[in-house]
């Protein structure tokens, strides 16, 4: 798909966590990039790798 890129994750270490805190915490290990939990907005869940998808978009030029 055009314009989207995808990152790696990671796995729910806690009952404590939920996936948006893990995604955000993946994204940030692996692009420095900190974003604020109401910029992620959830898809799916893939029953294939029961994995939560969010989506979030980032301006060009401007800090996420």
């Amino acid at each position: 798909m055009y314009g989207l890129h995808q990152s790696s994750g990671g796995a729910v270490e806690t009952k404590n966590s939920n996936s948006l805190e893990v995604t955000l915490r993946e994204l940030r290990e692996e692009t420095a990039l900190k974003i604020h939990p109401s910029r992620a907005k959830w898809i799916e869940n893939n029953p294939k790798f029961n994995c939560d998808i969010y989506a979030i978009e980032l301006d060009i030029g401007k800090n996420p």
